[in-house]
């Protein structure tokens, strides 16, 4: 089945929105995050539509806000919910040449390990993104948002994805773009290796170990080192 670009996008919007708005009233962090079902959206749609999807995604959430949590964080939420659609994408195309889908054992563990690293950064961006640019920092905005991140994307994302392209459907996806940096230097493994590793010391220091950019300002760095990874990931 092929849908065309505007029809991604509208239909991408639509469910987010709808979704998104629907459960603003099981909040977690008051003004900033409740529970959120509709982050299964965000990696099926960028998986399936590429930076479409990514797009319909960051403005859903928007959308979404006006009904519970808008205000100037919400720019945040916008990119990163893009985010969240547009790097599986990216990582599912550095590391396969097969269409998205999970038919396959390596395919079904290739979907968790970009959901992972997608929860990974939305919840690294989101929470530093608050402290760096709104001066305040909620350690349970790290946790709510991985947590939301990479455990709906797993419950409701898979089973979406796996109904997207059975035979029934077969949804045609959109043919990846090429990623200029590793292009250009093949450093494809090095870079994915390096920015795990941030992604994982970031979660460690948070989750395990209760630290915050305002006592341990070294957290700083890792950040913006993660935010060059990230950069080099998505261009």
């Amino acid at each position: 089945m092929l849908i065309n670009t505007k029809k991604q996008f509208f239909v991408t919007f639509a469910a987010f929105f709808v979704l998104g708005a629907a459960f603003k009233v099981m909040v977690l962090v008051e003004g900033f995050t409740e529970v959120r079902p509709v982050n299964a959206i965000p990696p099926v749609a960028g998986l399936a539509f590429g930076p479409i999807g990514g797009l319909a995604c960051g403005l859903g959430n928007l959308f979404a806000d006006l009904f519970g949590s808008f205000g100037p964080t919400s720019v945040l939420g916008v990119i990163a919910n893009f985010i969240a659609a547009f790097l599986p994408y990216r990582l599912w195309h550095l590391f396969s040449n097969e269409p998205p889908n999970v038919h396959k054992h390596k395919n079904i563990m290739l979907y968790l390990a970009v959901c992972l690293v997608s929860a990974f950064t939305v919840a690294w961006f989101l929470s530093f993104g608050l402290y760096t640019f709104f001066g305040f920092w909620i350690a349970e905005i790290y946790v709510y948002v991985f947590f939301n991140n990479f455990g709906f994307s797993v419950i409701f994302g898979l089973p979406l994805l796996i109904i997207l392209t059975s035979d029934s459907i077969a949804l045609q996806f959109r043919k990846p773009m090429k990623n200029i940096v590793f292009a250009k230097l093949n450093m494809k493994k090095p870079v994915c290796a390096v920015y795990l590793l941030l992604m994982v010391v970031i979660f460690t220091c948070v989750f395990f170990l209760n630290m915050n950019p305002g006592d341990m300002p070294w957290l700083h760095a890792l950040s913006a080192l993660s935010f060059a990874g990230l950069l080099c990931l998505l261009i």
